[in-house]
């Protein structure tokens, strides 16, 4: 798996595992699987003094990107993105712990 964080040439960042779709060897576009639309705002904290050293700290939220959609995978042009880079750590583990697929007991019953 190969998860990625891309910023779209719409503003959105969107993180998701991709691969290169390529067509007469160049890249024509990415195939994400799972995309989820990363969204961060900084903690309102109080504090009882203002500091140069006080802590930067961000909430994120992670959404299912085209989230009304049915499907799971999507193409992206090459031209609609932007930049490709490497998630932080603890963005990749919220992604990967967000979409991994949790096994059935046997107790369980899936309701179509």
């Amino acid at each position: 798996m190969t998860v990625k964080l891309m910023l779209l040439k719409t503003g959105e960042t969107v993180i998701s595992d991709a691969k290169e779709v390529v067509q007469d060897e160049s890249v024509r576009g990415y195939l994400l699987k799972q995309p989820h639309y990363v969204r961060s705002q900084e903690k309102n904290v109080l504090m009882e003094s203002d500091s140069d050293n006080a802590n930067y700290e961000l909430d994120v939220m992670l959404t299912p990107w085209m989230i009304l959609s049915s499907d799971k995978d999507f193409v992206v042009t090459s031209d609609y993105v932007a930049t490709i880079c490497e998630p932080i750590t603890s963005i990749k583990d919220m992604y990967l712990r967000k979409t991994e697929e949790t096994p059935l007991s046997e107790t369980e019953v899936l309701n179509d």
